[in-house]
């Protein structure tokens, strides 16, 4: 009894010394744009301890199983250097603003080349919100290229190009299971691609997948290029792993456009980690529970409310409720079938929360199509501009 409880121990105590220790970034940043936020509030910090739509409680969760210790820190606080990163395995850029010094740089890079693993993705929210500070902004992706362009990865501006559905990759990889045709599918919104040079490879090109996500890049980035401008970039530096992710917007809890429950986020989030932390072993990820595949699929409720200011914009605000255990997130898609001509706001039909301009006067009759497993539910609305 003794040798087995010993036995026992020893076994968690092992466990706990090889547990990899995952690190996150944040920022602050206001919505204007104030860096600090200072009496502002603070704009999509995207927290692990934020269990709020745009928090990062779920994404915590799901490293959590696979066995990792994670843990965030503050951008404008935290120094990169010898010692911090010495205790780190991976380390996340999230959702940071930080003008990093030559030194941090320097140290990073070092880091890396000595088995380190760094994963980024970027976003113009992490400048402000972008009615105050448009999709140009840049301070996000500025942060993260003084970085990752040593290692052949550059962060382009925001496109506002809509929603993404990443099926197929360009080799079997343990991210995609192994299976490059659609082993492993990620879904993003609101896009920053990674344009890639050397030593960078890509391991995912740009692609919709029937999401309508525009094929293009920020103005200021100049023309697209569908062999160097990608949605999931990796490099392999020394003893070290670098990925750089075009999206944010997948890894919240609900946010909009995307969300870590669509697709398989979840597990995408998770191989990710693991392939940085230069773990390559399918057992870590977590099976589904039997419980959860067979439990019996509900209808959601749905609701949808209106702002409209009787000019130009309509602002649709949609409530879904799904409470039962079929590990399936309602999926929420709007079409315009009848009247002139509308915009979504920054091409983004894939939201609970769309914003709408219509083009002229007349009758506009919307639908909204909520699908959850064999479930299909049509919502119908209609505006009238008169002026």
């Amino acid at each position: 009894m003794i040798k087995t409880l010993s036995t026992t121990l020893l076994f968690l105590l092992t466990q706990v010394l090889i547990a990899q220790n995952i690190v996150y970034v944040y920022g602050d940043v206001s919505e204007t744009g104030i860096i600090p936020s200072g009496k502002e509030h603070p704009f999509h910090q995207m927290r692990l301890i934020d269990e709020g739509r745009y928090g990062m409680s779920q994404f915590k969760e799901a490293l959590e199983e696979t066995g990792v210790n994670i843990t965030e820190v503050y951008d404008a606080s935290t120094t990169f250097d010898t010692d911090f990163l010495k205790n780190v395995d991976v380390l996340i850029l999230g959702s940071n603003q930080k003008v990093f010094s030559k030194t941090e740089i320097k140290a990073v890079h070092n880091w890396v080349k000595q088995g380190g693993g760094l994963i980024v993705w970027s976003d113009s929210a992490f400048g402000g919100h972008y009615k105050h500070v448009g999709i140009d902004n840049t301070l996000g992706r500025d942060s993260d290229n003084q970085i990752t362009e040593a290692f052949g990865m550059h962060f382009l501006t925001d496109n506002g190009g809509g929603n993404y559905l990443i099926t197929t990759y360009e080799k079997d990889h343990f991210i995609n299971n192994y299976n490059k045709n659609g082993g492993i599918r990620f879904r993003g919104e609101g896009v920053s691609f990674v344009r890639i040079s050397s030593p960078a490879k890509v391991l995912a090109k740009a692609q919709d997948a029937g999401l309508g996500g525009e094929l293009k890049v920020n103005k200021i980035d100049g023309i697209f290029n569908p062999n160097t401008d990608v949605t999931l970039a990796i490099a392999e530096i020394n003893k070290g792993r670098v990925l750089g992710l075009f999206d944010r917007n997948m890894m919240w809890n609900a946010g909009d456009g995307s969300q870590i429950t669509h697709s398989d986020n979840k597990e995408f989030a998770q191989r990710i980690v693991l392939w940085a932390a230069g773990i390559e072993d399918n057992s870590k990820i977590p099976q589904k529970s039997l419980s959860k595949n067979t439990e019996i699929n509900l209808p959601p409720k749905v609701t949808i409310q209106t702002d409209y200011d009787s000019k130009n914009t309509v602002n649709f605000i949609a409530e879904i409720s799904d409470t039962d255990g079929d590990d399936v997130y309602p999926e929420i898609t709007w079409l315009l079938k009848k009247g002139p001509k509308v915009y979504f706001e920054n091409n983004n039909p894939n939201t609970k929360t769309p914003v709408v301009t219509l083009t002229e006067k007349g009758t506009y009759l919307f639908m909204a199509v909520i699908t959850d497993g064999e479930f299909k539910i049509k919502k119908r609305i209609t505006i009238t501009k008169t002026e």
